[in-house]
């Protein structure tokens, strides 16, 4: 497979149902991680408010499929300069096969397409596939963030 073989376009109504359960899957793998609940807190999972997300002008929903199958989302806010995906998600089975890229690209194209001079994107420690989806797609760390509770 390659990445002409994905098609990349932006969530729709019928989506809902996919992306929720790419969701779901995606919060699975996510538990393991340090900060997955500051992450959820920060940037929550698109869940019952798609309908919602599909009208806001400062956000975007993406998807990414394969032979009409969605294997992907990403959802992207829009905040001055800054383009922020807040999440990325590919099925295991298309991992590292180009749909990620893909998804990027397209990420990359709307964000400059909306006059904005950066695009960052949060990973969580450990989740080096999504550290390595992001600095194969150029994508550098710039500002890690260690806490603690007190």
């Amino acid at each position: 497979m390659n990445a002409k073989l994905f098609v990349v376009r932006r969530g729709q109504l019928n989506d809902a149902s996919a992306i929720s359960a790419l969701e779901q899957q995606c919060a699975r793998e996510s538990q393991s991680f340090r900060g997955s609940d500051q992450l959820l807190a920060t940037a929550p999972f698109i869940g019952n408010e798609f309908e919602k997300t599909l009208d806001d002008a400062e956000h975007l929903v993406l998807v990414v499929e394969s032979s009409g199958e969605i294997c992907g989302f990403a959802d992207m806010a829009f905040s001055d300069s800054v383009a922020m995906v807040r999440r990325v998600y590919i099925s295991e089975s298309a991992r590292e096969l180009g749909a990620g890229a893909a998804l990027i690209d397209e990420l990359r194209l709307h964000a400059k397409t909306r006059g904005c001079t950066r695009i960052d994107a949060y990973a969580l420690p450990g989740d080096r596939l999504t550290k390595n989806l992001f600095e194969r797609a150029g994508m550098k760390a710039r500002l890690l963030i260690a806490s603690s509770d007190l």
